[in-house]
């Protein structure tokens, strides 16, 4: 096959990579999404991208993990004072910095 074949059989339009970013940032369906993308897809750029994405998915949930093993307690007041500083729902108060 020419080279020309092979490269525009893998070209992704910019409106196809627009789609799978936006899919790719809906909770959820992002997981999903990029696992279909990453075994089912039949260009190369996609697979790739899926791939890349779901590794740093990855690397990301094993960071907040470790980090939850080793500073349990700075966490949580971390947490506390996060919760001191958010108005309840529907009380009307304004957020005070």
């Amino acid at each position: 096959m020419s080279r020309e074949g092979r490269s525009s059989r893998n070209r992704v339009s910019v409106l196809n990579w627009m789609w799978t970013i936006v899919l790719a940032c809906i909770p959820g369906v992002n997981i999903i999404a990029l696992f279909l993308l990453a075994f089912l897809s039949k260009k190369q750029p996609k697979r790739t991208f899926a791939a890349a994405a779901l590794v740093l998915m990855l690397i990301v949930a094993i960071l907040i993990f470790v980090a939850f093993l080793v500073f349990p307690s700075e966490l949580l007041s971390f947490g506390e004072w996060l919760r001191a500083r958010t108005p309840l729902q529907g009380a009307g108060m304004p957020l005070e910095l």
